[in-house]
């Protein structure tokens, strides 16, 4: 078999398994279930991915009415781009809820390091649904009061 041939298939059986690859990399990519969003699960869930899609419009609107938290705060905060969240521990009793998850986030390792951070979340149901209370994360400050 001459070089250029061999390299021609070569070629093909490269390009093959890339194409398998992609596909694997993609069918598997969003695998996380929608939960219901009449609950706090499912609120908590829908508030934190628009959060971290960056869609501060709609992620302020899971937060509590008397909420002192602004776009501008949202707008302030440091996501990145490569997270991963998920839920640890939930209590619900009665017209109240805490929600604990775990943050996964890169840090900086050129060999893929990771770090985990955890955050708890106070929910309350109104009229409207389930409301996230306090200042949550990823915002530390709202109205001028600390986290």
């Amino acid at each position: 078999m001459s070089n250029q041939k061999a390299n021609r298939v070569l070629g093909l059986v490269v390009a093959a398994i890339s194409i398998v690859a992609l596909i694997a990399v993609f069918a598997v990519k969003d695998t996380t279930p929608q939960l219901d969003v009449t609950t706090p699960e499912g609120t908590l869930q829908q508030y934190l991915q628009s959060v971290t899609t960056r869609d501060f419009d709609t992620a302020i609107t899971y937060l509590a009415a008397d909420t002192k938290c602004k776009i501008e705060d949202f707008d302030q905060s440091y996501i990145q781009d490569s997270i991963r969240i998920s839920l640890s521990d939930s209590t619900i009793t009665g017209d109240s809820a805490s929600i604990k998850v775990s943050i996964e986030n890169s840090n900086g390792d050129p060999f893929g390091g990771t770090y985990t951070e955890s955050q708890a979340f106070r929910l309350s149901k109104s009229q409207s649904g389930w409301k996230i209370a306090g200042i949550p994360w990823p915002v530390y400050q709202c109205g001028g009061v600390y986290k």
